[in-house]
C-alpha cells in the first residue's frame, strides 16, 4: 500500500515537472517567434505609455516568473506541513500574477473592443461593469481558496473556483461576440477600417479559444485524477503571456496600415478605426 502511494506521487510530481517545462518552452519558443516584431514596434514606444509596460509584464515578468517557478520546484519538498509557509508563499505569489495577467488581458481585450465601436460610451460602461463584477465576485472565493490551503504540491482545488471559471467565459464571450457584430455589421466595407476590425476578430478569437482549452483544463483537474491543480497556473502564465503581449503587437502593427510613425504615443491607444455603414461598397 504504502509502494502503491510512493509510486502515484511520484507519478504525480514528474507529471508538474513535465508540464512545467512544456509551458516554459512554449512561452520561450514564442518570445523567439516574436522578438523583432517587438524590436519594431514595442521598444521605440516611450516609457510612459502604458501598453508598452502591459507588453513587457505579459512576456518579459510572466517568463522570468516561469524560469523561477522552475528553478524553485527542484528545491521545494513534495508535501509540507500545513504550517509550512514554502508552498503557500508560491502558491499566493503564482495566484496574485496569475489573476494580474487575467485582468491585464480582459482590460487589452476591452480596450481593443472600446477602440472597434469608435469609443463609445456605453461599450465602456457595459465591458467596465463586467470586468468589475468578475473582480468582485472572484477575490473572495480566491483568498477563500488560499485560506483553505493544506500545504505541498499536490493539492485540490476549491469548488469556488468553478464559479471564477465561469465568470471568465462569459467575460471572454462578451469579447468575442461584440467583435464578431462589429465585423459584421461592416460586411462589404473596404479600407484600412475593415482590415483592422478583421485582424482584431482573428486575434480576439485565437485568445478566445486558447482561453477556452485552458478553463477545459482546469475543469478536468477535478474529473482526472492523474491532473494536478498547480499545473494550472503553468499554463495559464503561458497563455496570458503568449496572449496578452500578441495583442499588443497587433495594436502596434495597426501603425502600418494607418501610416503612423513607430514613435507616436498615440499608435497603441487609438480609438479612431471605426467603420461606418456609410463606407459599404457602391
Amino acid at each position: 500500500m504504502v509502494d502503491t502511494t510512493t509510486s502515484t506521487t511520484v507519478a504525480a510530481v514528474r507529471s508538474i515537472y513535465y508540464h512545467s517545462l512544456a509551458t516554459l518552452a512554449l512561452s520561450f519558443w514564442d518570445f523567439l517567434m516574436t522578438i523583432e516584431d517587438e524590436v519594431r514596434y514595442i521598444w521605440p514606444v516611450k516609457k510612459r505609455h502604458a501598453f508598452k509596460w502591459l507588453y513587457i509584464f505579459h512576456r518579459h515578468f510572466l517568463l522570468v516568473v516561469q524560469i523561477t517557478c522552475q528553478i524553485a520546484l527542484c528545491f521545494l519538498p513534495v508535501a509540507s506541513p500545513p504550517a509550512s509557509h514554502d508552498y503557500r508563499t508560491l502558491l499566493i505569489v503564482m495566484t496574485i500574477l496569475v489573476e494580474c495577467a487575467n485582468f491585464t488581458l480582459e482590460f487589452i481585450l476591452a480596450f481593443r473592443i472600446f477602440a472597434l465601436f469608435g469609443g463609445r460610451p456605453w461599450v465602456s460602461r457595459l465591458l467596465g461593469c463586467l470586468i468589475l463584477v468578475e473582480m468582485i465576485c472572484c477575490m473572495p472565493i480566491t483568498l477563500l481558496g488560499l485560506k483553505d490551503f493544506a500545504g505541498g504540491i499536490l493539492f485540490q482545488l476549491s469548488p469556488g473556483a468553478n464559479v471564477q471559471m465561469a465568470f471568465t467565459i462569459v467575460v471572454h464571450s462578451t469579447f468575442v461576440f461584440l467583435t464578431v457584430a462589429k465585423h459584421t455589421s461592416i460586411a462589404g466595407a473596404r479600407g484600412i477600417g475593415r482590415d483592422v476590425i478583421t485582424q482584431f476578430m482573428r486575434d480576439g478569437t485565437v485568445t478566445y479559444l486558447m482561453m477556452t482549452g485552458l478553463i477545459c483544463l482546469a475543469f478536468a483537474t477535478f474529473a482526472v485524477r492523474d491532473l494536478q491543480p498547480i499545473i494550472l497556473f503553468f499554463w495559464a502564465m503561458t497563455v496570458y503571456s503568449i496572449c496578452g503581449s500578441r495583442l499588443i503587437l497587433g495594436m502596434a502593427c495597426i501603425q502600418d496600415h494607418m501610416g503612423g510613425p513607430r514613435e507616436d504615443e498615440n499608435v497603441l491607444l487609438t480609438t479612431h478605426i471605426d467603420v461606418c455603414p456609410t463606407e459599404h461598397l457602391d
